[in-house]
Order: structure tokens, then sequence, then C-alpha cells
């Protein structure tokens, strides 16, 4: 068992003399009344268990199903006395790491060991060589990228121009252990890891002709590898600039190349990419994934901010809180496939049968996974409804991408929402994009009470919404503004004198609302 090595020993640690010769190779959050269900290759979080007691409690019930390592929140040597009485391996996690980052990298950990043992490579070469050249090109020097454990993964061109290390270590794929002792010795590696800005090495420390600058590659706070660039003397101000956001750059890609190099997960991806595409390819993939013929719902996991692609710290972390959620959905669930799709997590959800029910007890789930994880209200789920036939699939994985949009707009003060919950206000969306792509925000009587504040400074538009929004009533219309009755009065009579339209026409009141609705919404 060697997750807690490879996951970084500053991230979850193991009290001394444990047994870590257990054999693991999953994970998954404890749920209590379900610990049969779990068995000798799981690691389990113990989420919401607080206390020696109620870990002693837990850790010992998971021990009659074959579990032999647990996880808690926090470091004290109460976690050896723990691991005695229950007969299990307690690891303790650092309190600044969520647990869906945590559930994250422990998977990631427990994928990479797996691909170490058949051999595979880690198959992030790729597009990174287009990158090397590029930033290459932008400094005028040769580029190595390499891998937490300074290995390069690939290179530019132009490497005849360094000197006799750099020539070595590109031919070796490895930095040559008499520079990586330098390098160590010297702090080096510790400040390229501390600082977020380029590190430049004098050469004459190094022992070598040229000196280098190193910048750091990571995604948040998880640090993938970092870029080294040969140079003689110091880069300019702007140079310098280039390689930090070009670190940016390739941490995005060697997240992507990570990711599609996991034959499981990218297998998982094509799948759920079929599941929720709907027609006689989600038929084909439910019967492939073992989720049955019958009825089934799409969850939709994103952020309110987008995912923004030179983010590779959002991309990371919505990888991380994708993976836990698959963990969470499949402890209650059973049948699911979650994986990411183009930038939002999906979880696709067999059910027994078809509920009306089933979408509200899917948001509950779903809010309970985002307070057990501590995830920032920037991440939001969008829940589809429940279709009786894979094929209409498409639909409810159109359904949730619908919530979430509403759930970007922030109409609504919530973190997850269901589509029949929301379905209004998704309608008035599609409308207002329409609209404006259409250019019909420009026409109507709003665009011309807009103009004549803009150009008198005066406040119709906030009045007439204010008179609409209290159905008339002068008090509550004239209270929301903080005005006086009769000034209330005074505007709305000025407003009337304008004669863009009759207040006193029900038709005429609803389609002013529902353009005023469609304008907030642009």
């Amino acid at each position: 068992m060697r997750s807690s090595k490879d996951v970084g020993a500053s991230i979850l640690t193991a009290p001394r003399g444990a047994d870590l010769s257990h054999e693991v190779g999953s994970v998954a959050i404890y749920e209590p009344g379900v610990e049969s269900e779990l068995g000798p290759e799981f690691v389990v979080l113990l989420v919401g268990v607080e206390g020696w007691v109620n870990i002693a409690s837990a850790a010992a019930l998971l021990r009659r199903s074959g579990v032999q390592v647990v996880v808690v929140r926090g470091r004290d040597g109460q976690s050896v006395e723990v691991a005695s009485c229950s007969g299990v391996t307690v690891l303790s996690a650092s309190r600044g790491v969520s647990w869906a980052d945590l559930t994250g990298l422990i998977h990631r950990a427990l994928s990479d060991r797996a691909s170490s043992t058949s051999g595979r490579s880690d198959g992030w070469d790729g597009d990174l060589f287009t990158f090397a050249n590029a930033v290459s090109a932008l400094l005028d020097a040769p580029i190595t990228i390499e891998d937490r454990n300074s290995h390069v993964i690939a290179f530019s061109g132009r490497q005849d121009e360094g000197d006799d290390s750099r020539i070595a270590t590109v031919l070796e794929r490895q930095v040559p252990d008499q520079y990586l002792r330098l390098i160590e010795e010297a702090g080096i590696f510790d400040k390229i890891y501390r600082r977020r800005e380029p590190v430049w090495i004098s050469g004459e420390s190094l022992g070598t002709r040229l000196d280098r600058v190193a910048v750091a590659i990571r995604a948040g706070d998880e640090y993938l590898g970092s870029m080294w660039a040969a140079v003689n003397g110091n880069l300019t101000l702007a140079r310098t600039r280039a390689l930090a956001d070009s670190a940016q750059l390739v941490a995005v890609r060697m997240i992507e190349l990570r990711t599609a190099a996991d034959p499981v997960k990218r297998r998982q991806s094509e799948l759920l990419a079929d599941l929720v595409e709907g027609g006689s390819a989600a038929t084909s993939a439910m019967e492939r994934a073992g989720l049955g013929s019958g009825s089934a719902m799409v969850i939709a996991l994103g952020r309110r901010s987008g995912l923004h692609r030179d983010r590779p710290d959002a991309t990371a972390h919505l990888g991380r809180l994708v993976d836990a959620f698959a963990v969470h959905l499949g402890a209650i669930y059973g049948q699911s496939v979650v994986a990411m799709v183009n930038g939002i997590g999906y979880a696709v959800v067999a059910l027994p049968s078809r509920s009306l029910g089933a979408d509200t007890d899917a948001a509950r789930i779903s809010s309970d996974f985002l307070e057990r994880v501590g995830a920032h209200d920037d991440t939001i789920l969008g829940v589809g409804r429940v279709m009786s036939r894979p094929e209409d699939l498409g639909r409810s994985r159109r359904d949730a991408d619908h919530a979430l949009d509403v759930l970007r707009t922030r109409r609504i003060d919530v973190c997850v929402a269901t589509f029949r919950s929301v379905y209004v206000d998704a309608l008035l969306l599609q409308v207002s994009r329409e609209s404006a792509a259409e250019g019909f925000s420009l026409l109507g009587p709003l665009a011309a009470i807009a103009r004549h504040d803009e150009q008198h400074s005066t406040v119709y538009l906030s009045t007439l919404e204010a008179w609409l929004s209290a159905f008339g009533d002068i008090g509550e219309a004239s209270a929301s503004l903080h005005v006086h009755p009769n000034t209330f009065r005074y505007r709305l009579g000025k407003l009337r004198s304008l004669r863009l339209f009759d207040l006193d026409d029900a038709d005429t009141r609803f389609r002013l609302m529902v353009h005023l609705r469609i304008r907030h919404l642009q």
C-alpha cells in the first residue's frame, strides 16, 4: 500500500510502524450501514466521522468487511491506538486538503502505480514538443519540460546550442545524477517548488557553461513538474513573464494528456459521451456499461464561472471533484457512470424504475456531496429529468445543461437544481439568448425608456420595474426604491405621459414583465 508515498507525505501520512503492505485498488467514501459492500481492495475515507471514539467504531465495522486501510482528517498520535484496536491501518490527511482533492489524488496515485506496473509510459509526449518549440522561440533558448522526477517528457529544438549537461539530459531523457545532486544540494528544487515566478540559476553554481531559468508547472497547488531554459545570462522581464505564462498553458496540456493517457478514464469518457448523446448509441452504451435498459437520468457537474482552459487549477480541481462524485454516487446508486466530457462532469445514473421524485432525491444527494467535500459555491450541479428509455438520455443531458446555465446566472441562490424546478428560467434564458442574437433587445418600449433615462437622467425604467413587481402597490414599490410614495407617483405619472404603452392593459403588463426579465438575463 504505497498510496501515502505516491500522494505525498505532506498530504497523507501513516503512523510509525504501520503495515503498508496491503494491496488496494480503489477509494470509497464511508457511508454508515453499507460497510458490507466494501472489501480489502478499498481505501475508505471517513468523511464526516469526528472524534476518535467514532473513528474507532467505524474502523472496527469496516474491518469486519475486510477493509484494511482508512483515512481520517488531521494528524494525531491516537491513530496508532485506533489502528491497534480495530486492526486497520489509519492514514492521516492534512487538514489543508479537501476530501475531493484527496480522493482525486489517491485515484491518480493508484492509477499511476497500475500504469508503472504494466510498463505503460505516461503518454505525456504528444503536443508538449510543440509547446516546447513555441516557448523556445519566445525565449530564444532551448527548452526542456520535466516531470516531478526530473524525467524529460518533452524538449524543443536547438538543443545542440546547449552545454554538455543539457545535451546529456536530452539524450538520457533524465537529468544526469551529478547535476541532480548539485541542484538538490543548492536548494534549487526547493526554490522552484515554493515560487510562482521563474528562478534563475547561474551556470557557475551548476558547473555548466550556460545558466538556467526554471519555472514550476502547477495545476493549482499540485506540482506537475518544471520547465527549464538554457540561457546565457538572465532573461528580460518580458521573457520572464512569457516563461511564467507558458508554464500555465503547459500545465493545462499536461492535465489533458494525463487524463487521455489513462485508458480507464478514456474508455469511461467515451462510454459516457455515447450515453448522454442519446439515440441508439445510448442504448448500446447502457448495455456495455452494465446499466440495463430501464430508466436513467443525467446529472451535470460544472462551475458557475465556466471552465477556463487557461486555468489549469480549475481544470484539475474539477477533475478531482468528478472523481469524488463518482465514488459518492457509486456508494449510493451502485449503477452509475461518471466522467468528464468537454469540460463538464456528467453522471448517468440507472434507476430500478421510473419515479417522479428520483430527480429530487438526486438533487439532495448532490447537495450532500458538495457539503461533504467542502466544495466552494462556484461548484454547481444540474439534474435532468428521469427518462424511461436510454435513447432519450440526450434530453436528460440537455435538461442538466440547462439547469447549470440557470445556476450560472446566480438568479437563484443555490448550488444544485433540478431542471423541473428551473425550467421556466431555462426557457427565458433561451429566449434572452435568441433575443440578443437577433437584436430584439434594441426594440420595444423598454429600449426607448432606457434611452430616455440616459439622455435626461431619469429613472423611469427602475420605476416601471418596481411598480410591476409590486403589482401596482405604490407603497411597496416606493419602499423598494427607498423614495416617498408621492415621489414615486410623480415618476410613474411622467412615465405614463410618454405614451409608450397602456399600463392598464393586462397583456401589456405581462409583455413588459417578460421583457424586463429577459433584459436581466442578458
